[in-house]
Parts: structure tokens; sequence; C-alpha cells
């Protein structure tokens, strides 16, 4: 801990005699100082100590941030967001002082075709929680060819299933589409520095007779520094 981090944060008594480390340990800080969460945390409300509230600032040593309580959670003053994309599979590496982050997660779209079209892959993110997964869409396959270029794959990684928008066998058809894939919001605890797996899912292949392979899926990760 630093010259000025603290363990408690102190109330007087009516009537009691103020003595100098009483005033040196307000004085010398400005806003209480404590080295990680875990001291702050205990800081408050214990005998003889103040009662956390909203309003009360703090500095945490461990992640050089200011921050103040909302009368339900602590946050840090004057935070940015950050959102980090993945178009591919990966690892997402919490920085320091990240505890919990917010997945956009869209998984991949069925293909379209004749036959043999194939589903969206799932998406999915690894929260220390447990794992949260969108399931990829599925495919449309019609018995029937499509008239060739009428079939339309998406852009990647929209998750959209792919459509066609002329005939097949004869029979007008025009918006037919096979499913996008399934679109997930959920927030989760992260441990900083301990990489969690990332999945995106991949568009379902296209089917015979003129098909469309659908699009590839993205999953983005918010939190906040």
């Amino acid at each position: 801990m630093g010259a000025n981090a603290q363990t408690t944060v102190p109330v007087f008594a009516s009537g009691e005699v103020l003595t100098a480390v009483n005033q040196n340990l307000s004085a010398g800080t400005g806003v209480p100082v404590f080295a990680t969460t875990v001291t702050r945390d205990a800081a408050f409300g214990g005998a003889g100590e103040k009662v956390l509230a909203e309003g009360q600032l703090c500095y945490l040593e461990s992640t050089n941030k200011v921050q103040y309580y909302d009368g339900t959670a602590w946050a840090n003053l004057g935070s940015v967001t950050n959102v980090e994309r993945f178009t591919t599979s990966g690892t997402f590496t919490p920085p320091a002082g990240v505890t919990y982050a917010i997945a956009h997660i869209t998984a991949g779209g069925g293909g379209i075709g004749q036959a043999s079209s194939g589903s969206g892959g799932s998406s999915s993110v690894a929260f220390a929680g447990g794992t949260v997964t969108a399931t990829g869409g599925t495919a449309m396959n019609s018995g029937a060819a499509f008239v060739a270029g009428n079939a339309v794959t998406p852009p990647a990684n929209s998750g959209q299933g792919a459509t066609f928008l002329g005939n097949s066998g004869g029979t007008t058809t025009v918006g037919s589409s096979s499913n996008n894939g399934a679109h997930i919001v959920a927030g989760g605890a992260v441990t900083p520095g301990t990489g969690i797996t990332v999945t995106v899912g991949a568009g379902g292949v296209a089917g015979t007779g003129n098909g469309a392979a659908g699009a590839s899926g993205y999953v983005w990760i918010e939190y906040e520094v």
C-alpha cells in the first residue's frame, strides 16, 4: 500500500477528542485511498466506520482510478467505454481493473439452395460464470433449383440468412430467405488478465441449384476503464 492508503473510514463520537492521527488521515488524502476493492469494501459500515452512501468518493491504487458510489455500486469517475470487435473467433483478455463486460453476440445466418444448404454456426462468449451462446440461423432448402444469379449472399459478419429474389422451378418466390442468426446481448463477470474464449459462427454453406451462403456472425465486447 502507498503512504496515503487506508483501511477504514472512521466516524467520531460526540465529545471525542480528535487526535493528530485522526486529522492527518483525512487531511493527507482529500478522499479515502485504498489499495484494492477488497480494502475499500471493508472500510465502510463496521464498528466506528462511516456508512457507505451515495456520493462517497475514493481512490484505488490497484487501478489508479477515482471512484464514486451511486447508491447501488461503485463506478469509475470519467470512465471510458471501450469496444473490442471480433469478426473471427479469438480470445478477449480483460485489461487491469475490468471485472465486468457486456457482449453483443450474433450467430451466422443460414444458407439457401435447392438442397444441402447448411445452418449458420453458433457464436458464444465464455464468461467466468458460464458461456452465453447465440444459435445459428436455420437453412432453407426449396426442393427446386433457383434461377442462376438470383440467390443473394448477405454481407459478411451481418449474421443474415441468404435470400433469393427471383423464381424457383417457374414459380415466383420473391423475397424468400433462410433464417438470420440469433442476436443476444448479455453481461458477465470477467477476470482481469485472464483470457476468455470468443467464438464467431460461420455462415451456413450454399446449397445446390445456384444457392447462396449465409453471412458469418460477429461478437462485440464492451467494457469500461
